[in-house]
């Protein structure tokens, strides 16, 4: 008689990012770039059914029946989010909580020669507005990554000086085109092409928050938000990071 197999667990999709924020869930689906809140009770009892859940609600009892989960479960594989397929997910970059973040000092760095890397901003804005049309969260935190891993195997981290300088030169360059207001997104991939021209490759983080949700978009290099107040960035917890 063979030994029965195991039940596989649901796990999230490969395009699924999820974390824990004020003892909710958030899943982002980086394909259609939307967000889902579960409820703090569901959220507890998915930690023991389902892998790649959010770690902090292990062994706490949710008050779920194991009927209400079944159909939990199944709805959320109807949207897509879970899976049965035993893929693994690539794995997280590292950052810094948000908690520990510092920003830059723009007033330091000498801008002088801002006005001369006008048309690099243009064309930086261009990728970015080209990105955000065309391609899905997925793909462009693909190309982010593996960008950036492809200079840390041929040359040494540049220096945070490096960083700040070419970020202040964007910030004085960007009012001549928009403002960074309700545009996270746009301004932080326009940032990230900005600083590849020189060789600075800093990661891209989407933060989400609740009470209420909130989704918000930075670049930051270790401990130092570069696009962004600091204070403000601190609100968010990190969902991706690329």
């Amino acid at each position: 008689m063979r030994p029965s197999t195991p039940e596989l667990k649901p796990r999230l999709a490969s395009y699924v990012r999820a974390c824990e924020c004020d003892g909710q869930v958030i899943l982002l689906n980086l394909h259609s770039g939307h967000y889902l809140g579960i409820g703090e009770s569901n959220a507890r009892a998915l930690a023991e059914h389902v892998n790649d859940w959010p770690t902090n609600f292990a062994n706490q009892d949710s008050g779920t029946s194991a009927g209400d989960i079944r159909v939990l479960i199944q709805h959320l594989m109807s949207l897509g989010l879970l899976t049965e397929t035993s893929k693994v997910l690539p794995p997280l970059p590292r950052i810094t909580e948000a908690s520990k973040t510092m920003g830059i000092n723009e007033e330091s760095i000498d801008g002088r020669g801002a006005a001369l890397l006008f048309p690099r901003f243009l064309q930086s804005a261009a990728v970015s507005a080209f990105w955000l049309r065309f391609r899905t969260l997925q793909g462009i935190a693909t190309s982010v990554a593996h960008r950036r891993e492809r200079r840390e195997h041929i040359a040494a981290p540049p220096s945070l000086s490096a960083m700040c300088r070419g970020t202040s030169n964007y910030v004085r360059l960007r009012p001549l085109v928009f403002t960074a207001r309700e545009k996270c997104l746009f301004d932080s991939l326009a940032l990230l092409s900005f600083l590849a021209a020189d060789g600075l490759f800093p990661q891209w983080v989407i933060g989400v928050k609740t009470k209420p949700f909130g989704a918000h978009a930075w670049v930051q290099t270790a401990e130092t938000v570069l696009n962004d107040q600091h204070e403000y960035v601190r609100r968010f917890k990190p969902i991706l990071v690329a």
